[in-house]
This record gives C-alpha cells, sequence and structure tokens, in this order.
C-alpha cells in the first residue's frame, strides 16, 4: 500500500517516520523517444571514489519516483538530501565553514528559494526542494529507500539533473539549518540523465553570464557576449577553443545580449540597459555604435536580420520595436501602444525572428507567454499562440519554433502553421539540466544554447565554469 503524505510526498506505508530499512565534432544521442520516461541516475561514491550505491530518479507525470541502494554505512538512520551542484568535488560546508568531502556539492537544493531547512513534506516556499527522507541502513551496513515526490522533478523549475544527491552520516532533525545536524558527507553522486548526450563549451570568465550566442557557419565559428561585463567571445564550433572577440565596457557596452551573425560576417550585439546596438567586423572592430533615445527605462534585447535587408530590434521596457537599415542609420520603426501588444510589469518583448517567407517578425513576450506576428508590409499584429511563460530567446527552423523557456529550465519546440499565424508546443526538453537558457543558435542538425544563470546576476554563486551547450534538435 502507498500513502500519500503532504506536499506531494509518497512513501511506502512502512517508512511514514521518513526512513525505510532494507531496502558534429563529437557524436550525441538523439533524447529519448517520447513514449519513454524521462530517467536519470547517480553513482553513489564514498570520499576515494569507490562506488558503494546507486540512486535511480524517474519522471512519472508530475512526481518524480527515486530508489536509493547504499552499502558500507554504519547502521541507524542517515540523511539525505540534494544538493544545488553537480559536483561531488571537495569543497566548503555551509554547516562548517570547512573544506570537507563532497562540499562541491554546495548547499541543499532550494528551487522555492526558503533558505530553511524543514522536513520532506514542506512546501518548497518553506523548506528545501532537497530535503528528503532519511535513508535507515540495517546491520549489514545496506540500506535501499523508495519514495515519490512532487517537491523535484527531472525538468522545469524543481529539476534535479545535474544537481547531487548526497547520503549523510547521521540522523536529519528535519528543522536545524543548514543540513538539520545530519554530520559529515559520506555518499555523493551527480544526477545524470539516461540515453542523452551534450557537448558543453565552457568559458574561461568567472562573472559571464552567456545570454546570447550566434553562428558563423562561414568561419565555423559561435559567439556569445556577456550580460554582466559585455565581453564578446569567438568559439570554434569543432575544437571549443575560446578566444575574446571584443572587450566590454568600452563605447557605452557594458553588457551584451542579443547577437546575429549577418551575411558579411559582422557580429551585431543588443546592449541591454545602455540602450545600444553595436555593430562589430569579422574582427571584432566597432563599425558602428547606434544609440536608441535617452531614456532611464532602455531595454535593447534582441534583434534579428530581416529579408528586406533591415535588422528588427526589440525593447523589453520600451514598447517600440526598432530598424536598422542597410546604411546603419536606427530609427524607431513600430509604437506598439497602437497594437494588441501591450507591456506590463517585468520583461516584456525579447526574443524575435524573421520568418524565411520575408512577410513577418515572430516575438516573443517573457512576462505573458504569448508569442507574437508582426506583418513586415503592414505591421498589423496578431497574436499567434500563448503558453510560453518565461520564454526568452527563439530560433526559427523552418516552421518549427525553438523556445529558450528562461526560469523554466526547458527548451520548448513549437510547431507553426504555414502562415506563421498559429502554433502548437509539442515537447518541452531539459537536456541534461538548464541553468536559466537564454538564447538559441542552429550549427546545422544542432542547437546550441546559453546556459546563463541570469536568475544569478544581481546575487547568489553561480555554478561556473559558464557554458554553452550543445544537442541535436529534437
Amino acid at each position: 500500500m502507498k500513502t500519500l503524505l503532504p506536499a506531494g510526498l509518497l512513501i511506502g506505508a512502512a517508512s511514514l517516520g521518513f526512513a525505510l530499512a532494507g531496502g558534429l565534432d563529437l557524436p550525441m544521442a538523439m533524447a529519448a523517444p517520447a513514449s519513454s520516461p524521462l530517467s536519470a541516475t547517480a553513482a553513489l561514491r564514498d570520499p576515494q571514489g569507490q562506488v558503494r550505491g546507486t540512486a535511480t530518479f524517474t519522471q512519472q507525470g508530475m512526481n518524480l519516483r527515486v530508489q536509493v541502494q547504499v552499502s558500507g554505512l554504519t547502521p541507524g538512520q542517515h540523511g539525505l538530501h540534494l544538493h544545488e551542484n553537480g559536483r561531488c568535488t571537495p569543497g566548503i560546508d555551509p554547516a562548517t565553514n570547512t573544506v570537507v568531502a563532497f562540499g562541491g556539492a554546495g548547499g541543499h537544493f532550494d528551487p522555492g528559494m526558503s533558505k530553511n531547512h524543514d522536513d520532506p513534506v514542506a512546501d518548497n516556499h518553506y523548506g528545501h526542494g532537497g530535503d528528503l527522507p532519511m535513508i535507515t541502513v540495517g546491520a549489514d551496513g545496506t540500506g535501499t529507500l523508495t519514495y515519490t515526490t512532487a517537491k523535484s522533478s527531472l525538468t522545469g523549475m524543481t529539476g534535479v539533473l545535474n544537481r547531487s544527491i548526497v547520503i549523510h552520516a547521521k540522523a536529519d532533525d528535519y528543522k536545524s539549518d543548514p543540513a538539520g545536524l545530519t554530520g559529515a558527507r559520506e555518499r555523493c553522486g551527480v544526477i545524470t540523465r539516461l540515453n542523452f548526450s551534450v557537448r558543453d563549451y565552457p568559458l574561461p570568465g568567472p562573472q559571464d553570464f552567456p545570454e546570447g550566442v550566434a553562428y558563423d557557419a562561414k568561419r565555423g565559428l559561435l559567439f556569445t557576449g556577456s550580460a554582466r561585463t559585455g565581453d564578446i567571445y569567438a568559439i570554434n564550433a569543432s575544437t571549443g577553443a575560446v578566444s575574446k572577440f571584443a572587450n566590454g565596457g568600452g563605447q557605452g557596452r557594458g553588457a551584451a545580449l542579443g547577437l546575429k551573425v549577418d551575411s558579411q560576417s559582422r557580429v551585431w550585439v543588443a546592449g541591454g540597459a545602455t540602450g545600444t546596438v553595436t555593430v562589430l567586423s569579422p574582427d571584432g572592430f566597432p563599425l558602428a555604435i547606434l544609440n536608441t533615445p535617452k531614456s532611464p527605462n532602455a531595454f535593447v534585447n534582441d534583434l534579428t536580420p530581416a529579408a528586406d535587408g533591415n535588422v528588427y530590434v526589440t525593447d523589453s521596457t520600451r514598447p517600440v520595436i526598432f530598424r536598422v537599415t542597410p546604411d546603419l542609420k536606427l530609427s524607431a520603426w513600430l509604437d506598439l501602444g497602437q497594437t494588441p501588444i501591450k507591456y506590463g510589469p517585468g520583461t516584456n518583448l525579447n526574443g524575435i525572428a524573421a520568418t524565411p517567407d520575408g512577410r513577418a517578425l515572430l516575438a516573443m513576450q517573457l512576462n505573458t507567454g504569448d508569442l507574437w506576428r508582426i506583418d513586415l508590409k503592414t505591421k498589423a499584429v496578431r497574436k499567434v499562440m500563448g503558453e510560453l511563460v518565461n520564454g526568452d530567446g527563439i530560433l526559427l527552423d523552418g516552421r518549427t519554433l525553438y523556445v529558450a523557456r528562461n526560469k523554466d529550465q526547458v527548451v520548448s519546440k513549437v510547431m507553426l502553421s504555414a502562415d506563421y499565424t498559429s502554433g502548437t508546443l509539442m515537447t518541452e526538453e531539459p537536456l541534461n539540466g538548464l541553468r536559466f537558457p537564454a538564447t538559441l543558435a542552429a550549427i546545422g542538425g544542432d542547437l546550441v544554447v546559453t546556459q546563463a544563470q541570469l536568475d544569478k546576476l544581481q546575487g547568489g554563486t553561480p555554478e561556473t565554469p559558464f557554458k554553452l551547450t550543445r544537442f541535436k534538435k529534437f
């Protein structure tokens, strides 16, 4: 018999006390078929690196089923937690402020930002999402645990892919911060998705926060820009070698958000709160720095070249779409206040793409989840669909639209109608664990997404190195 506990926790009836005894350039695999359940595993290692157990994770609708088997521990109850980082390396333990085994796993996974250790049935707003039932170890040093929870998952804002699971030396009191007085970290495993491969491009800077990404097929180069510094990197898509393409901080570019590469291999940069659009030569020299009207409320976010030779630019706080003509003159093209697009608090229009038929623009409104079609000839605006809240950068591939949904930590796939006036959400892909994905680019049959971690831009500790992640189109 199974018993459903508050806040979605489901464990065996024998363990209502929260314990249960006994028991391309690199080959990349396609995602498992949609009919296969999303699943992951973690090899539980001791501080010497020996595998002493396993944990398996299976997504079952809105719930996550976890099975843990471990050996070589002292008899009794042991605290069990999900931790923020996917590292089973030495590091600082916040409970003792000393370097300990598996300290690299960081603190408890806390998607609700509760900053509070609590029991496994506490809502994520009141306790860590990583606070789990204890595992009971028998006289032979082995223990097993099976539980099902709605507090965490393998996808979305509560996703635990590429995080870690840790077993502690002592029992959990389910109240003492930060870890319930559970003592030393004795087992650790990184949660890795099954049947899915990616390639990462790590970046060198500790404050890179890569927001935009673009690909120059002529030169085989990826470009990404820092939302914190405005630096722009060039990455060899074959080797992964990274070089500084353009320094930030100069010419008024303190941030680099949306990026595009045009047919002349020029790199276009949306400057965020600086209100600028910068055009860089193929070797990184600034050809033009275009200023939008002065405003304390500017936020130039993304841009796209269109078949008419112009480049169209979104501003996330001012209801206007700007246009840059081939002679590099910038002007306001469309006053959105006279359209169905209504700006509200937060980030409004963000990602933008031109349809391949040359007739329209598609623009993503992050705070509402609405996708809009804007006719280039008549300027008529039409809502294509909703359902895409937290939609950030977009990539249009024929009639397939990929949407980086930052806070939701997934890439969504949308199938659009032939005239781009309607769309259907097909699937949401978490890859191997996304960290606030912002923008996408295509390399042949692959996609590249930025793991921007913009949720950590104003506070918190980002996972480093920052990286871009490459994967097969799905």
